[in-house]
């Protein structure tokens, strides 16, 4: 589905999509790990990148510097799994009802 759906889902859904954010820092070991199954990230240098910034609250520059990863593409990575995340946030409404 495009973005642009988002105010029709929250309104058929009921979902507040924005309330399901990811805080860098409080992130599990296991949701991070299943998002990034979900994820189409394969790269390890991302991955780890984005570990140390989701889960153990890095900073950017320095989790990416840490594995040699690219900052710009570490970005294009932390946006898939804010996406991955609220698509997430949306089928646990599905699966409830």
């Amino acid at each position: 589905m495009k973005e642009g759906n988002s105010d029709y889902r929250e309104k058929t859904l009921g979902v507040d999509i924005k309330s399901k954010i990811l805080i860098p820092g409080c992130v599990s070991e296991s949701v991070f790990d299943l998002l990034i199954e979900l994820s189409s990230i394969h790269s390890k240098k991302i991955i780890n990148a984005l570990h140390d910034y989701l889960v153990l609250g890095v900073d950017r520059k320095t989790a990416c510097g840490r594995y040699g990863a690219s900052i710009s593409y570490f970005s294009i990575a932390l946006g898939r799994v804010f996406h991955t995340n609220q698509i997430v946030s949306q089928l646990i409404y599905h699966y409830q009802s």
